[in-house]
């Protein structure tokens, strides 16, 4: 129990420090992270969406046969809802029909929001294997610096000074924190169908993430590179499997 609680605090600590870096990045060098965030996200869209399949979906099936195909179906209809309401997906370039520059607030929520269940999918993998809880943790933080760099840029071209661009960065950063701690401690006495039903819509949540936010911003820039970036990520995951023994 200590070494699953050490795990979850290093990892979820170590998907906020990934968010810092990215947002950091922007302060640093805003026209080459803008520039190349789209390779980042193609690689982590590999990542996510092998992890997905071959660890959390397969988990979650093995604890919950019964329910955890319908779960992950009303994940993904839930985080189109979610996002179909509040806007959540930004804009590259300003634009008279690009409405997320007028609605900061409400994109950084979401952000937020989604920063906060990156951490509950860290808690709940490391509550039913530590394999899974690894594989997870491991996508999650491939991610989490495309995350931060988006914010920021999208903050900051919304007209927010750096330093509260840095302040909201911060926040994003530690809600990972806050999720996995919180999944830690509310999913340790919970049966192992419920936590089959958790996993579900973790896996749910990765390939919603995937297929909807990170692969179609990859063809906003056509590239060769895209594609090998998204097999790449995707070998990576496979490797990893091979060489701890994980996945299905």
């Amino acid at each position: 129990m200590e070494s699953q609680l050490l795990n979850t605090l290093f990892y979820s600590f170590v998907a906020g420090l990934a968010t810092l870096v990215g947002v950091y990045m922007v302060f640093a060098r805003e026209s080459w992270a803008k520039r190349n965030t789209i390779f980042f996200l193609s690689f982590s869209a590999g990542v996510i969406l092998a992890t997905a399949f071959t660890h959390i979906l397969p988990e979650a099936i093995e604890l919950n046969e019964g329910h955890a195909l319908t779960v992950v179906l009303f994940t993904l209809i839930g985080y189109y809802i979610f996002e179909h309401l509040i806007a959540i997906h930004t804009c590259r370039e300003r634009s008279d029909d690009c409405e997320v520059h007028s609605m900061g607030l409400p994109a950084f929520i979401a952000i937020g929001l989604h920063s906060l269940l990156d951490g509950i999918v860290i808690g709940v993998g490391f509550e039913a294997d530590i394999k899974v809880g690894i594989a997870s943790a491991v996508a999650i933080l491939l991610h989490r610096l495309p995350v931060g760099i988006t914010v920021a840029s999208l903050l900051l071209h919304t007209g927010y000074t750096k330093a509260r661009v840095l302040l909201m960065g911060w926040v994003v950063a530690v809600a990972a924190g806050i999720g996995a701690m919180g999944a830690y401690f509310f999913v340790r006495d919970v049966s192992m169908s419920t936590l089959g039903i958790l996993l579900a819509f973790s896996a749910g949540s990765f390939i919603y993430i995937g297929a909807s936010d990170l692969l179609p911003e990859t063809h906003k820039k056509m590239s060769r590179l895209n594609i090998l970036l998204v097999l790449v990520g995707v070998a990576l995951v496979y490797m990893i499997s091979h060489f701890t023994g994980g996945g299905h």
